[in-house]
């Protein structure tokens, strides 16, 4: 209840100063939806590139997405092992599907040629790759049955 008292407070003393709440909640949930979608194409874009680097065995390109603390920790030589690895088990990255955005990372479907696995991806405040992980896909059934209705 306090919170709705606060609230309500703010909402007088706005409108006696006749500024009206209306307007700054649209400008603030403009802002904030901006800045939530600005963040996005930054991820699709890095997932873009991760997608081309991977499927061309681009080490040295994907390594230069890297933040520096993920540099030293995954170094261009394990960069390397690690993409041909990865390629000969699973073959080529078809496609990267945004599963979920999470505070800090985002969830990926990614379809390869022999098999599908989930791409965990995190950014830094630079847009740099602070980490990256491939897990086992286990599908959402409420998504799975939404494709399915449509």
């Amino acid at each position: 209840m306090f919170i709705f008292d606060r609230i309500f407070a703010f909402y007088e003393i706005s409108v006696k100063k006749n500024r009206p709440l209306k307007r700054i909640l649209i400008y603030l949930l403009f802002f904030f939806f901006t800045l939530n979608a600005s963040a996005q194409l930054h991820y699709q874009e890095i997932a873009n590139k991760f997608i081309v680097f991977y499927n061309k065995q681009s080490p040295d390109s994907l390594f230069n997405l890297y933040n520096p603390d993920l540099k030293e920790k995954l170094t261009l030589e394990k960069t390397k092992a690690i993409l041909e690895g990865l390629h000969i088990q699973y073959g080529d990255l078809k496609s990267l599907d945004l599963i979920k955005q999470d505070s800090g990372f985002n969830s990926y479907k990614a379809s390869f040629t022999h098999q599908t696995l989930t791409l965990l991806l995190a950014l830094n405040d630079e847009n740099l790759i602070e980490g990256y992980r491939l897990v086992p896909y286990h599908a959402d059934p409420a998504n799975e049955q939404k494709k399915m209705n449509k």
